[in-house]
């Protein structure tokens, strides 16, 4: 019987990624693609992060909800990222000398791993500054490499298998299903932060009642 739950679930779970996919195609087709796949984006990974955290909420009401809320700031990053990257890259393909390609390499893996973060980032801190949350998301994906790794890994074992037998199903889940991993992934993350904070708080304050109860004992 609870296997036949899990399975119902996750047939559920597969159509409502289905379903934020095809939200996902239409917020970046009407912005243009350049304008329109931050904010698309951005709103995908936020309602995954719900379903991760165990919260059951509507989906297209929910998408446009965070598409408009992080609409300028959603924009923003994606471009500067687009612009980023073209710049990476067309470097890597003119530059000849060595050192500057190794530079450039160095770079283009720190420019990865904080593209993985930032839209996870952005949708569980509610700060403001674009570049503080890229800063962020650069050190988190930095912090926890072998989640980055891993998660790299999958992705992109996920577009090769499919596009090399199955190419339809990206229509379906090319988008989706990738950001709900980045959403689960970041979920992961930001809660071993939370307890590895809760505990060095802990033990701050378990060191400041000892000093204290020490000085009593000394007064």
């Amino acid at each position: 019987m609870k296997s036949v739950e899990k399975l119902n679930a996750f047939c559920i779970l597969l159509l409502k990624l289905v379903y934020v996919n095809a939200l996902w195609l239409l917020c970046t087709l009407c912005g243009g693609v350049i304008f329109g796949i931050g904010p698309a984006t951005y709103a995908a990974v936020s309602v995954c992060r719900q379903w991760v955290r165990g919260k059951d909420v509507p989906v297209a009401s929910t998408f446009w909800q965070y598409v408009k809320e992080g609409f300028r700031e959603s924009t923003a990053t994606s471009l500067l990222y687009m612009l980023a990257g073209t710049v990476l890259i067309v470097d890597l393909l003119f530059v000849t000398q060595w050192y500057v390609k190794g530079l450039l390499f160095l770079l283009l893996f720190a420019y990865g791993l904080s593209l993985l973060f930032i839209f996870p980032v952005m949708a569980n801190y509610d700060v403001k500054g674009m570049f503080f949350k890229i800063k962020t998301a650069f050190w988190i994906g930095l912090s926890f490499l072998q989640y980055s790794l891993v998660t790299t890994l999958i992705i992109a074992v996920f577009y090769g298998l499919f596009w090399s037998i199955f190419p339809g199903i990206l229509v379906f889940l090319g988008a989706s299903l990738p950001l709900f991993l980045l959403a689960w992934m970041g979920n992961q993350v930001f809660t071993r932060m939370e307890a590895l904070h809760h505990n060095e708080t802990k033990q701050l304050k378990r060191g400041k009642h000892n000093e204290q109860t020490h000085d009593l004992k000394i007064g």
